[in-house]
């Protein structure tokens, strides 16, 4: 080693996303490999909501998405995310299939296409904070995480009561501070 270089080292963090992307443009199948390795589940997992019960088209999809991504790697602009990026273009080949079969076959596009649904962005915006909601809530006291529980499902707060076994008070009083400790834990997110 040299005293220019630095130190290699085993622990060393992933390089970022704007260097593999600038490693795959001058042709390196190992930065490819890097980057499929690190975004495929989340694209897989965004195509399967978009494209519920339509496992070959989120196959299909989910390819050429990946094609798409390689061969317009030089518009990639490092501002934005690139999990976001690949989402955008995995919706919009998306709807390029419905509009061309909706053509031929008279299809409608699923709900969740439909030009009302979130952007990819928003959706994996909605997603990290759902995300993070979740592992705040498992941070908190279990008396407090079934509250929350048991108002996701609906239930007014005299049926929380009741099924606890405590005063309708002593559940709103969960949920408060159940409130007040999750804004303290999602304040990096608000």
């Amino acid at each position: 080693m040299t005293p220019e270089s630095p130190p290699s080292s085993e622990a060393a963090s992933p390089p970022e996303d704007e260097v593999l992307i600038r490693l795959c443009m001058d042709g390196s199948d190992r930065a490819f490999d890097q980057l499929y390795q690190r975004y495929r589940l989340p694209l897989f997992a965004y195509l399967h909501r978009i494209l519920p019960e339509r496992g070959d088209l989120t196959e299909d999809i989910f390819q050429q998405t990946w094609i798409r991504a390689l061969r317009s790697l030089g518009r990639y602009h490092h501002r934005e995310k690139f999990l976001a990026w690949l989402c955008r273009i995995a919706h919009n080949l998306a709807m390029d299939h419905f509009r061309s079969t909706r053509e031929s076959q008279r299809s409608e596009l699923p709900p969740s296409l439909a030009s009302d649904a979130p952007s990819p962005d928003k959706e994996l915006s909605r997603l990290e904070l759902r995300r993070a909601l979740e592992k705040a809530i498992s941070r908190l006291p279990p008396e407090q995480q079934e509250v929350i529980r048991l108002r996701e499902e609906g239930l007014p707060f005299k049926e929380i009561a009741r099924r606890q076994c405590i005063s309708i008070n002593t559940a709103l009083g969960r949920m408060r501070y159940a409130v007040l400790n999750l804004k303290k834990l999602l304040s990096h997110h608000l």
